[in-house]
């Protein structure tokens, strides 16, 4: 898997490929695609507004107020404050569910929380420049979401009947929710976790053939299933009595028409029951051709194409630890082999384990066919 190279990058390590500057690579200079590849660069900050007053701005309390928002402390309290906003979104929550008046209490509380979200950015924005900390992703997600939940939470206590749209309680509570979105950022310190992290970044363009045959295959499946099994579940048919469908109240899990289909189809290719519903479509039927449907589904997206996923993330997952190891110098390439052996023998124990459960599950079936 290749690094994701943006296209102001890729001109950057053209150039500094190019050492003749004729706009060409020669052989001697393709020598060096590797070194150029791993290069990482880095846009330069720009200059606060604030250094229009540099009397103020770089005095020694203002030097220290920088020094502190830009130190690991100022995070660990910000973390500090976002736990503490959770336990009481929790508590708000719970009170709302139960009717509890105290819940108004609780509100106020998540009120003072959104203006000390507001301090904290005001404090990076001084202490960073707007241009720089705008630059970030997580910051202007933060941004976003701190000024709006701020604005309903202002309107909700000056105006509570006045602005419906910006005081509705419902969705700002889903605002505060995604606010604590912001945890996540902790678990990047565990190094697995932030190996998983950049895997799933770097595949989501890369996976995009895998998934795509997946969705091609299961709107083939899907449009032979409305054909074939359309409208024969439904409330008014009386075969359905004792079928596992009837019973375990699956019968919005039908091929009566394409969504309907195509939701059936997913649960199918992510379910472990999916023999439950393919004998229950047999019945309903009444031909054995039915195994034939679901079986060849479950052979080409689970067993073939599933696992191409599977085994491709791994590999991917696998790469990303070879990378962080290979910081601690000869250690990283002892492991290099072992990842290898590992997902090879990992990947070998869930193709054996699907085909010794697929034979289980078609062992009855098998031997009354013998019989």
């Amino acid at each position: 898997t290749l690094p994701k190279i943006s296209r102001e990058d890729f001109e950057l390590i053209f150039y500094e490929l190019d050492d003749s500057h004729d706009v060409k690579i020669n052989l001697d200079e393709f020598t060096d695609l590797s070194h150029a590849i791993g290069l990482r660069f880095q846009k330069e900050n720009s200059e606060p507004i604030f250094e229009s007053c540099p009397t103020f701005y770089h005095s020694l309390v203002s030097e220290k107020l920088k020094e502190f928002v830009r130190s690991p402390k100022f995070g660990y309290v910000v973390a500090f404050i976002l736990i503490m906003n959770f336990v009481a979104v929790v508590i708000e929550t719970t009170l709302d569910i139960e009717n509890n008046s105290a819940q108004e209490a609780w509100q106020k509380v998540e009120f003072v929380f959104g203006w000390i979200y507001v301090l904290e950015m005001a404090l990076k924005v001084y202490a960073y420049g707007f241009v720089n900390y705008w630059r970030d992703g997580q910051n202007r997600f933060d941004f976003i979401i701190t000024w709006v939940i701020v604005i309903g939470e202002t309107t909700t206590f000056v105006s509570p009947r006045g602005l419906t749209f910006l005081s509705n309680g419902e969705w700002i509570r889903y605002l505060l929710i995604a606010r604590m979105l912001r945890l996540i950022r902790l678990l990047m310190h565990v190094q697995q976790y932030r190996a998983f992290v950049a895997t799933f970044l770097t595949l989501i363009p890369s996976l995009m053939p895998y998934l795509g045959t997946i969705f091609c295959v299961m709107c083939i499946y899907c449009s032979l299933g409305v054909q074939i099994f359309g409208g024969i579940v439904n409330a008014g048919n009386p075969n359905l009595t004792g079928t596992d469908l009837s019973d375990n109240d699956y019968l919005l899990f039908n091929f009566n028409d394409y969504p309907n289909g195509m939701v059936t189809l997913f649960n199918l290719l992510v379910m472990g029951n999916w023999q439950v519903w393919m004998q229950s479509y047999k019945d309903l039927t009444g031909t054995i051709w039915t195994y034939a449907y679901f079986i060849s589904f479950y052979l080409i997206t689970v067993l073939l194409l599933l696992n191409l996923v599977v085994a491709f993330v791994l590999e991917a997952f696998f790469a990303e630890m070879d990378l962080e190891s290979s910081e601690n110098g000869e250690d990283g390439e002892v492991k290099v082999s072992g990842y290898d052996f590992g997902l090879a023998f990992f990947l070998w124990l869930i193709f054996m384990f699907q085909i010794l459960a697929m034979l289980y599950i078609f062992w009855p079936w098998i031997s009354t066919f013998e019989n």
